[in-house]
């Protein structure tokens, strides 16, 4: 098998295990939930960049400081509500979205037949549904407005919004209740009677509950259709007016003309105030403006869904693997270049696809994954390095002799670290480079040997003159023997350490000085044995070492 196929092999595999190995990192991840404040904070990085241009149609009326000052502490009789919506009516607004719970009677039935009456007359003032425990911990009821100021309304509408695992205000549930989920929220039905409402429904049908409507069989919280609504601004963008300023009539009357007006509290200490993805915690929003973005979001469609698991966990799988386009293409540095926009560009697009698409896709699994994929990679490739100077250590070990210089080969070259390995494979490569050159000296003398006796036997023979083939015998078989030896020596280089087996030296050369009999017979010479009687073990190649001896 040639090198790249196996290169080709290796990538394609490794590509595959670390696929794998991130995609099981993002999916865990993703399940488990331990990175959702990640979440929460890509979203709200998102948010902070998607700010949008506030319709001039949307307005609030607020119980501010100034408000509370000029008219006097809270609460409020109700006819000064009373004569508000009067004054507002009167210019004929859209809608009027009233958010201040009116649940109980109050003590002046006068002031509460003026509100009902105000609220009749106007015929599009939307109320609101609270749902509150009686105590800590206690059982859930929900308080709508009283009877006749329920049936005065145009509209009831729930009241608040869901905060995630951080404290954060981010999301509102399109229908909830005590038993069933029946009540719709107050931005809905402010758009509902101001019929702004998108063509496209944004929940189920709406049955209009009355004041004697309440679950018998259970007082379970039943959500549905949880959305997330987009911020057009901090804290403060809605435009608002001073409630003391319109009830004075220091507010031109055509201010409210078909426009959606929301009456609240934005007094700190007054009302309810949440913190935001917009918001720093000392700078919360309060519950009438959060209710203002809500009925936007609404109105534009740009309410948010959240992808489901399983497909938020088959995305996340996949991204995971997207590193794997570019990491066994490039080198370590350009690899870890393009890895760090990864993270960067996933990031930027998971923050702003919900302003773009109305969808949230929780990336913390993903972003997980994407930061493990260089260093999973890197690791693959140290791995598959290591291998390799392993195999060439052994390779070197089993080619180059005992003893050379500047290479010691450790007992076990597992047991050796990166730096090491690369520094035995350099000493050796060193070493190779110093057989190379001893071997091209070698190479030469021979060259230059064999050019004496060779030729001296062509220039006797082009000269032309008789010659005695006697006298060109000896310089033939010098130049034989030259070659002779050199073809033993490069045999003897060529062994494979791994082949030398175990053998008797005394044994060994018994055999040579046997074959060697029937030469020194015919020469005349004898032949003198000296070996000791005990066996002399070594390793060794039988033919080579007793070619050796036969020659010497």
């Amino acid at each position: 098998m040639s090198g790249q196929t196996r290169l080709a092999r290796w990538l394609s595999s490794e590509v595959v295990r670390v696929a794998l190995l991130l995609a099981l990192v993002a999916v865990s991840t993703s399940v488990s939930g331990l990175l959702v404040r990640v979440d929460h904070l890509v979203f709200d990085i998102g948010q902070r960049l998607n700010w949008r241009d506030m319709p001039a149609d949307v307005l609030i009326i607020a119980i501010d400081e100034d408000s509370l000052n000029r008219l006097g502490r809270w609460p409020w009789p109700r006819d000064r509500h009373a004569r508000l919506l009067r004054t507002l009516c009167a210019s004929k607004p859209a809608a009027i979205a009233v958010d201040i719970a009116f649940s109980e009677i109050g003590d002046d039935t006068q002031a509460d037949a003026a509100l009902g009456d105000a609220v009749a007359a106007c015929g599009n003032v939307v109320l609101p549904l609270v749902i509150e425990a009686t105590a800590v911990g206690g059982q859930l009821l929900e308080s709508p407005p009283f009877h006749s100021l329920l049936a005065a309304a145009a509209g009831i509408g729930r009241i608040g919004v869901r905060l995630d695992e951080d404290g954060i205000a981010r999301s509102v549930d399109l229908r909830e209740g005590i038993g069933s989920a029946t009540w719709p929220l107050l931005a809905e039905e402010v758009l509902r009677v101001a019929r702004q409402l998108p063509a496209r429904p944004v929940s189920g049908p709406v049955t209009r509950p009355t004041a004697d409507d309440r679950p018998a069989a259970s007082h379970a919280l039943v959500r549905e259709q949880t959305r997330r609504f987009e911020f057009v601004g901090p804290p403060g963008t809605v435009p608002r007016l001073s409630y003391a300023s319109v009830l004075e009539g220091r507010v031109a009357p055509e201010m409210f003309a078909g426009r959606i007006v929301l009456v609240g509290a934005t007094a700190v200490g007054l009302g309810d105030f949440l913190p935001t993805p917009v918001s720093a915690l000392d700078q919360p929003m309060s519950g009438v403006e959060l209710q203002a973005n809500a009925l936007l979001s609404m109105r534009d469609g740009r309410l948010i869904r959240v992808l489901p698991l399983g497909p938020t966990l088959l995305a996340a799988a996949l991204l995971a693997a997207i590193p794997l386009l570019w990491l066994p293409r490039l080198m370590p540095l350009p690899g870890l270049l393009v890895s760090t926009l990864w993270v960067l560009a996933l990031g930027a697009v998971c923050a702003r696809l919900p302003g773009l698409l109305q969808w949230w896709f929780a990336p913390g699994g993903t972003l997980v994954a994407a930061l493990f994929a260089f260093p999973l990679w890197s690791w693959r490739r140290l791995e598959a390095a290591c291998r390799h100077l392993d195999e060439e250590l052994r390779q070197l070990r089993a080619v180059l002799p005992d003893g050379q210089e500047n290479v010691a080969f450790p007992g076990r070259i597992e047991q050796l670290g990166f730096e090491q390995r690369i520094a035995w494979v350099q000493a050796a490569q060193r070493t190779m480079q110093a057989l190379e050159a001893q071997r091209h000296e070698a190479l030469t003398l021979i060259s230059h040997d064999l050019r004496a006796p060779l030729a001296s036997v062509v220039c006797q023979l082009e000269s032309g003159a008789p010659c005695d083939p006697q006298q060109l015998l000896p310089p033939l078989r010098r130049a034989l023997g030259m070659v002779q030896s050199f073809l033993w020596l490069a045999r003897a280089e060529a062994l494979d350490r791994r082949q030398m087996k175990e053998l008797d030296l005394t044994s060994l050369l018994h055999q040579a000085a046997d074959e060697s009999w029937a030469l020194a017979e015919h020469r005349r010479l004898p032949i003198v044995r000296s070996l000791p009687d005990d066996p002399v073990w070594i390793t060794g190649n039988f033919e080579a070492l007793e070619r050796s001896a036969v020659n010497e």
